[in-house]
């Protein structure tokens, strides 16, 4: 049936979901993507974890006060899919970058519409109580980290780079000496428990005796390759205080090779053109046995730049890199070297792991986590006071995707290890008091709570506006920066 000519037709409403051809496009896209670039997908995937962790704080904080949730999104722009549920609009979007979670009430546009927010909108919740909401989010992406390392230390294990001691000599009527011990062997368990460092060795010996009551400890072994089991008999030495086996121990093998794994994006090492697959082969003129020495060469040279010598698709060249490193001033350049550079582990590269009981492991965690963050804080310290170039330590989103490719290259250790940094930064930096960052949200809660009244809409709309273009100049600033380090500018 024809619609009548002089009845004036409604304009059609424009669909609020992309187009059926827009879903199939992201789909192709994310498969090119899974086939022809595996480790970025998998960066893309937990950087994904991030952002639904944080958003999902703000969400269910939310809900526990009382708002009313109108729209919970990963991603930004016109969703792909989306789907209503309990009175959230729960929808994907394709730019997956960020995400957001909607409040009714959250964006009102008076003076008046703020007075009159009803008990269920976001402005109509006290003040502590959008304090609380602000929070969420951050505080969820620093307990993230703490969650996910306490798992994987009490199940997986914790990585230790040391690696079993090695025996270096045998006391003569010890119980190492009546079981069999010689030197060279490698002491990797002790009861069952993997053994990563000298001093953990000791400290294990003495405890485990005190509880064994007199009995023999199973001590596993690697002896030329070979695993081997030996019953070890301790005796209380009264000048140490300690049960001891009668063994001098060293650290063991050099655990790593002189080829290069790739730099990391945007460090020093980068900056100084190495490359993936280098073999260093001396520094400063004097020659690299094993990589794990090469941090005290390179502090201890007289020359800066250091001309480092390597070995690149069969030819050799000098790279000199600055000695002068960005280190905060609590480090040690000796123990340091040139940031940003790691080498190949030596042998089958399998990592040593010692794994925790559940409370040591989340207890090792939450050291981990707030290491995480005073590494951060220091550095955002050393930014402004200008020790710190911008140029040199400012990323954005091509940065955090290198590095997150990168790190998924390497293995899903270093990944997890790269995600859970990451989400300790993107909680202390959401905590920053600026308008439109949920610290600045907190703060204009804050100073409600103190005038006893909300801030002029005009006001608030003029700081977040500048807030905006905070934001914005930072992300510009850092995208520019990002493509610069790609380019080798």
């Amino acid at each position: 049936m024809n619609p009548t000519p002089d009845v004036p037709q409604p304009e059609p409403a424009e669909a609020d979901v992309s187009p059926w051809w827009h879903m199939a496009l992201f789909l192709l896209g994310v498969a090119l993507l899974v086939v022809r670039a595996p480790h970025l997908a998998e960066a893309l995937g937990f950087l994904s974890v991030l952002i639904l962790a944080h958003e999902s704080g703000h969400f269910l904080v939310a809900r526990w006060q009382g708002m009313r949730i109108e729209t919970f999104s990963l991603g930004f722009g016109k969703p792909l899919v989306k789907t209503e549920w309990g009175g959230t609009t729960y929808q994907i979007a394709p730019i997956l970058v960020g995400g957001y979670v909607k409040p009714a009430g959250e964006e009102p546009e008076s003076d008046e519409q703020i007075a009159a927010a009803k008990p269920d909108e976001f402005m109509g919740r006290p003040w502590w109580s959008r304090v609380l909401v602000a929070l969420a989010g951050p505080l969820t992406n620093l307990a993230l980290p703490f969650a996910i390392l306490g798992v994987i230390y009490a199940t997986a294990g914790r990585l230790d780079p040391q690696g079993p001691p090695q025996v270096a000599a045998i006391f003569a009527d010890s119980g190492a000496a009546a079981a069999g011990i010689q030197p060279g062997d490698r002491v990797v368990k002790v009861n069952g428990e993997q053994i990563n460092g000298i001093s953990q060795l000791a400290g294990l010996v003495d405890r485990l005796s005190r509880a064994s009551a007199g009995k023999p400890l199973e001590v596993d072994l690697l002896r030329a390759g070979k695993p081997l089991r030996l019953e070890v008999r301790t005796t209380l030495n009264s000048q140490a205080g300690k049960y001891l086996m009668g063994v001098s121990v060293e650290p063991g093998p050099p655990p790593f090779t002189t080829t290069l794994l790739a730099p990391e994006v945007m460090s020093p090492a980068e900056k100084a053109g190495f490359k993936a697959g280098d073999v260093v082969l001396a520094v400063d003129g004097k020659p690299l046995d094993d990589g794990f020495a090469f941090s005290a060469l390179f502090a201890g040279s007289a020359h800066d730049p250091v001309p480092v010598l390597i070995r690149r698709g069969g030819r050799e060249l000098t790279v000199n890199a600055d000695k002068k490193q960005p280190l905060p001033e609590e480090f040690d350049p000796a123990l340091v070297g040139l940031l940003g550079l790691d080498f190949a582990p030596a042998g089958s590269g399998a990592a040593q792991r010692t794994r925790l009981a559940p409370l040591p492991a989340f207890k090792a965690a939450a050291y981990d986590t707030v290491a995480m963050g005073l590494v951060i804080v220091i550095g955002l310290k050393d930014l402004f006071s200008g020790r710190v170039k911008a140029r040199e330590a400012l990323g954005g989103p091509v940065a955090i995707l290198r590095m997150a490719s990168q790190q998924a290259e390497r293995g899903w250790d270093a990944l997890v290890s790269l995600m859970c940094e990451i989400s300790v930064m993107l909680g202390l930096m959401n905590l920053l008091p600026v308008p439109i960052l949920d610290g600045g949200t907190v703060l204009l809660c804050l100073a409600e709570g103190v005038r006893g009244r909300p801030l002029k809409f005009k006001t608030q709309v003029l700081l977040q506006n500048i807030g905006f273009g905070l934001v914005g100049l930072l992300f510009a600033l850092t995208l520019v920066n990002d493509l610069l380090h790609w380019m080798g500018r």
